[in-house]
């Protein structure tokens, strides 16, 4: 019987460093009361002296039920993936705690009935039964726990693969081999001095102890199981709280090999992640079959156990992303380059003739002419703000200016033939915007001024709302008023045969606010245009 002891202090020291792992400080326990089943029915059963004897009884009586208990307990966090809280633990413990507390006085035979004695051998002489207190917290209840143990166990086997089902059948040949030994000892084939169960349940954790320490008592596999599928086109990568890997789907398994786990993760991915250039996210360049493939890198925590954590490691193909963002980038330098160089100026060659041409004619070619000049610098115009479009998009990230400062730099970029025609009242508080936000206020109080038509000059009036959640700026004209297929291009954020805008100004300035978090409005009313700019508060 002492025999029994120690494996049970052995497993207890092999998986104590693993204890905060879900399930593993269960195991401890069911393994400790293993070995204090063992010892105390050693104990009794050699004692001469009564009073010891049933003293040691005592304690014996409710080591029984606390196996049942903390297999349960082990059970339920095994297959749950979730810690049992204190408040459960103190439930299930509470008639174990009932029954040890009566079996020292035995009210009313509440614990033990009247043929439970020493005999004159020494040896203690227990009916099958006892009283009712007994029979329910050792029978009733043990059994009781230990049949849901059961079920969950089995229920987990069926449903799952690998090392969690290989786990699952550890824990049932234990149980098995108590059963097993249970029955045996019921049917009399072993000495009454001798119970096997004891030395059978620390010699079966040999088993199971071996598990933990190879594949980890779900030390991280069954819980990430539970968040990911093999199936998923991203690599996955299962990462322990050293840096390890210790599990990975098929994608990443395609694209490293088996051979991946075990090795530490900033081997994989340092050699070859790359920073982006518009922030702080990683991307991942791999060679595979002479091919450059992109994987952008995405890390989250996983918690698990008692305070412990590990990290899930996704990877994410953007190969098609990246060549696509390639050939824009390409075709945005291009078409850059074309408005800003090219086309202007050619146009301003055509616009430099026409006015030749203009002054040394009379009539119609001199109207003619004037014609070709003004529609030559319109589109100048729109060229210049063309070749603008890369200076917005090379940004992504908002900085904090004061709106004040933005407008006045807008004010003195914008058209000086107008500026009597403008009045500000704009407050001196920060906001976070694009970096050229200035263009986007420059290109309204333009548009506002180029396009009043009418007998008297226009009026423009540049003014800010401030609220406890935004800081709107606002440009108010007494002109015509936008078009509504203006604002509605905008919103629907593409052009058509059938609908489009009259230029990119309007363009430059929705894609300017957009990247500042904000909201591009505008009402026309019979007095003129309020366009809004609506920014978050910082």
């Amino acid at each position: 019987m002492y025999l029994g002891v120690a494996p049970s202090i052995a497993i207890c020291y092999f998986v104590w460093d693993d204890r905060r792992k879900p399930g593993v400080l269960w195991f401890i326990l069911s393994m400790a009361t293993g070995g204090a089943w063992a010892f105390l029915f050693a104990t009794f059963t050699l004692v001469k002296d009564p009073g010891l004897t049933l003293a040691l009884a005592n304690f014996f009586w409710v080591v029984i039920p606390t196996a049942a208990v903390t297999m349960f307990l082990l059970a339920y966090e095994f297959v749950f993936k979730r810690n049992v809280s204190r408040r459960v633990a103190v439930a299930v413990f509470l008639p174990i705690f009932v029954l040890f507390v009566l079996s020292w006085t035995n009210p009313d035979n509440l614990v033990f009935t009247p043929e439970y004695r020493v005999g004159p051998n020494g040896y203690l002489y227990a009916p099958s039964f006892g009283g009712p207190v007994k029979v329910f917290v050792t029978k009733i209840y043990g059994y009781l726990l230990v049949f849901f143990a059961a079920g969950m166990f089995v229920g987990e086997a069926l449903r799952t693969t690998g090392v969690q089902r290989r786990q699952t059948l550890y824990l049932l040949v234990i149980f098995s081999m108590l059963i097993l030994s249970t029955m045996v000892k019921v049917a009399g084939l072993v000495p009454d001095y001798f119970d096997p169960t004891s030395v059978v349940y620390s010699l079966s954790g040999v088993l199971f102890a071996f598990s933990i320490n190879k594949h980890g008592l779900m030390k991280f596999v069954p819980v990430a199981r539970e968040q990911t599928f093999q199936e998923v086109s991203d690599a996955i990568f299962v990462i322990d709280t050293e840096g390890t890997v210790v599990d990975v789907n098929d994608a990443a398994r395609t694209l490293f090999g088996s051979q991946i786990i075990g090795t530490q993760i900033t081997d994989v991915l340092d050699d070859h992640a790359t920073a982006t250039q518009n922030g702080p996210t990683k991307t991942f360049e791999l060679q595979h079959d002479d091919e450059t493939r992109y994987f952008s890198v995405h890390t989250s925590t996983m918690a698990y156990g008692r305070g412990l954590e590990g990290e899930i490691v996704v990877l994410s193909e953007i190969t098609a992303l990246k060549k696509r963002e390639n050939e824009l980038n390409l075709l945005k330098q291009i078409l850059s380059r074309v408005f800003r160089h090219n086309i202007r100026n050619d146009l301003n060659v055509i616009a430099g003739h026409a006015q030749i041409i203009r002054d040394s004619s009379q009539d119609d070619v001199a109207g003619w002419a004037t014609r070709i000049h003004d529609r030559s610098m319109k589109i100048v115009k729109q060229a210049e703000k063309a070749g603008k479009i890369e200076s917005v998009f090379s940004y992504d990230e908002t900085v904090q200016r004061s709106l004040a400062d933005l407008v006045n730099k807008a004010r003195t970029n914008a058209s000086a033939d107008f500026d009597s025609n403008v009045s500000y009242d704009v407050a001196d508080v920060f906001v976070e915007v694009h970096p050229r936000f200035d263009l986007a206020v420059q290109e309204l109080i333009d548009n506002a001024l180029t396009h009043h038509t009418g007998p008297t000059e226009s009026t423009v009036v540049v003014y800010s709302e401030v609220t406890d959640t935004s800081i709107t700026l606002v440009v108010e004209d007494d002109g015509p008023g936008l078009p509504p297929g203006e604002i509605d291009v905008l919103k629907a954020e593409e052009e058509t045969v059938l609908e489009h805008g009259s230029g990119i100004g309007l363009w430059l300035v929705h894609w300017i606010v957009i990247r500042s978090n904000g909201e591009l409005l505008a009402d026309v009313t019979d007095s003129g245009t309020r366009v809004r700019i609506r920014l978050p508060k910082p």
